[in-house]
């Protein structure tokens, strides 16, 4: 008799979970992960020579939803200081870049928009005098985002970026990228 007491209260138990599991599903977002793919423009203005914001980069965007509006991303991206001549007393240098990094986004009438602040590994790499030369340190990061919905697994999404790293040639770095976000 207990038996079939016990067998009673786990199929009530499970009856009632799953009457409760839309409500919760709902809460969340309708995806887990996201990887995005971006191409971009940056460059430092506190650099003695090579002050230009139009070098071009790439950035690769890996999030994951930890709550509802609230994301952990990870970027990893490389921005080619060649614009100008010199980035600094650098040639051909190059800032390759790792941040990982909360984001929040808020919803508005026709797309999402979001903040993000971060701590990530950077590494500024060029040429003097004929000798390589690499430069690596730890930084902060601050930007926002806005991501426009094509359907539900796939979006256009936009980023303005703000780096503060201790390197010798620079250490305020700034950058704006736009792509394509894939949501699964």
């Amino acid at each position: 008799m207990t038996h079939h007491r016990y067998r009673l209260l786990g199929k009530l138990a499970l009856c009632l979970g799953l009457l409760l599991l839309p409500g919760a599903a709902s809460a969340q977002e309708l995806y887990t992960y996201t990887v995005g793919v971006l191409g971009g423009i940056g460059g430092s203005v506190d650099v003695d020579r090579g002050d230009d914001l139009s070098n071009t980069g790439l950035q690769v965007n890996l999030g994951m939803v930890t709550e509802r509006r609230t994301h952990v991303i990870v970027r990893l991206g490389q921005l080619n200081l060649d614009q100008s001549e010199f980035f600094g007393s650098l040639r051909d240098a190059d800032l390759t870049y790792a941040t990982i990094g909360g984001e929040y986004r808020f919803r508005q009438s026709y797309y999402d928009s979001g903040v993000y602040l971060g701590l990530g590994g950077y590494r500024l790499e060029g040429s003097r005098s004929d000798e390589d030369v690499t430069d690596t340190s730890i930084g902060l990061t601050i930007g926002v985002t806005g991501e426009f919905e094509i359907n539900n697994w796939l979006g256009v999404l936009v980023e303005i970026s703000g780096h503060a790293v201790d390197f010798d040639e620079a250490q305020i770095f700034g950058m704006a990228h736009g792509g394509l976000a894939l949501h699964f």
